[in-house]
């Protein structure tokens, strides 16, 4: 993939989240990750239905999914594969936005699947509900242990993400979709969630949906380049870690990067990063939301 990028609706998008977050400051729309999650991401694309588990580990955080199974009308289980891509993401941080807003984790949502869809910024077409319902499913029943090792060993999670996250819709996008009005965290991801929240402005997640690395680089940069205290440089090697690709070529990988990278960089213009010879270096730099000293920003 080339550096150079042509003006299409995709970078009108950019420039317009980047108006909106050079605009406002504070009082902002939110979504919110988990920390562990902006430090190590879900898989970017479909590892396959037989892959049962996927694990990412950098530095002293650490992820491990496994996929799960949902109930027949048959009677039994059919097994499902794992999250995967910014459709997953982007589920994942808009219904944390709303526990985390509201302190609680049963969530409400619209009352038919479109209207969820649209909440999400996402278009109603045919195929975007049926990828929806497609992660909205391996959502429901994923498991994950989210890891950071300290001094010692310290668990931050393990278990169900959801406790109840049930969505029917049918094979007809003509027909009324069976639809809950409400979802429900697990108690202990809910717990963990609200302890290690990270703000990430909605504008500029929105503007990055079409990418999933571009999501995490800027998840993490927003949690990262406030806590920097001097220059830091990141080696192409770490950073594979994290947003690499597995079993792809270290020059194929660099390139993607590079180019997400500067689509970020358009909608969090705070951001003090520059690529340098073996890696990108990290300066100090304001947070895209405005953190408070002691309470969570809700």
């Amino acid at each position: 993939m080339s550096d150079e990028w042509v003006f299409t609706s995709r970078q009108k998008k950019l420039a317009t989240a980047r108006a909106a977050v050079s605009d406002v400051w504070g009082a902002v729309p939110k979504y919110y990750s988990h920390a562990v999650l902006v430090q190590v991401g879900m898989p970017y694309r479909n590892p396959g239905d037989a892959t049962r588990s996927f694990t990412r580990s950098s530095g002293p955080y650490s992820l491990r999914m496994e996929a799960g199974a949902l109930p027949r009308s048959s009677g039994g289980f059919a097994e499902v594969g794992l999250p995967f891509g910014p459709r997953a993401r982007l589920l994942l941080l808009h219904l944390s936005a709303v526990a985390v807003k509201r302190q609680s984790p049963v969530v409400e949502i619209s009352d038919s699947f479109t209207a969820f869809a649209r909440d999400l910024g996402l278009s109603t077409g045919g195929r975007n509900l049926a990828s929806l319902r497609e992660q909205l499913n391996r959502m429901s029943v994923v498991s994950m242990r989210l890891a950071k090792h300290a001094d010692g060993f310290s668990e931050v999670f393990q278990g169900a993400v959801f406790r109840r996250l049930v969505a029917e819709t049918p094979n007809d996008p003509r027909q009324i979709p069976l639809w809950a009005s409400e979802v429900e965290f697990s108690h202990e991801y809910f717990d963990s969630l609200v302890r290690n929240a990270v703000p990430l402005r909605r504008e500029a997640i929105q503007a990055l949906k079409h990418s999933s690395r571009a999501m995490d680089i800027y998840s993490y940069l927003a949690h990262r380049l406030y806590r920097v205290d001097k220059p830091l440089t990141l080696s192409w090697s770490s950073l594979s870690y994290q947003f690499g690709d597995p079993g792809k070529p270290n020059r194929m990988w660099k390139s993607a990067f590079k180019a997400a990278l500067k689509q970020v960089l358009v909608v969090y213009p705070e951001a003090k990063v520059e690529p340098v010879y073996g890696g990108i270096l990290l300066k100090q730099s304001p947070p895209p939301v405005r953190r408070k000293a002691r309470a969570l920003i809700v």
